[in-house]
């Protein structure tokens, strides 16, 4: 054996370790930073589909499409939300038209609100997050007797529609 073997083996050990401890410090970051990414994209995903849904109502309620339950259901149809999210749906009448009744060019509000849960539950920060979308409509077509939803504003809870979980 010759005399500098030794320390060669030595080294290659001790960079071992090194490797471990580097690992050690960057895999939680890593992690963090994947995790991360995904639940803002998921976050992201479902704000999207909370402004789709109001905005697909609020189609729907200016042509005058029906009642509540068949409007807040058309709603949640349309969105693609987490199956255990917490959706309500609320119309809100701002404006009556020139002759102060719920006639074509009244305006409505839709607004939607859910709560999202996590992709991954790493991330508390994005556990149960709300999200919330109001969209502005004026009617195109008189509100007539089916439109329940159509009213007074002082009263949000009674045109309110909750998407069954």
């Amino acid at each position: 054996m010759m005399h500098g073997e030794g320390r060669g083996v030595q080294r290659l050990r001790s960079q071992r370790g090194a490797a471990l401890v580097e690992m050690a410090v960057v895999l939680p970051l890593f992690v963090l930073l994947v995790f991360g990414m995904m639940e803002a994209g998921w976050a992201f995903a479902q704000a999207n589909d909370v402004r789709h849904g109001a905005r697909e109502g609020a189609r729907i309620a200016a042509v005058n499409e029906g009642d509540l339950a068949t409007i807040g259901a058309e709603i949640c149809n349309r969105m693609e939300i987490a199956p255990d999210a917490n959706t309500v749906v609320t119309f809100f009448a701002i404006a009556p038209n020139d002759d102060g009744d719920g006639g074509r060019n009244a305006e409505g509000r839709i607004r939607v609100v859910t709560t999202s849960p996590g992709l991954t539950g790493i991330i508390s920060g994005f556990a149960n997050l709300s999200l919330t979308s109001d969209i502005d409509f004026r009617l195109e077509q008189p509100a007539n007797g089916d439109a329940d939803w159509w009213g007074d504003a002082s009263d949000p809870a009674t045109r309110s529609f909750s998407c069954a979980p």
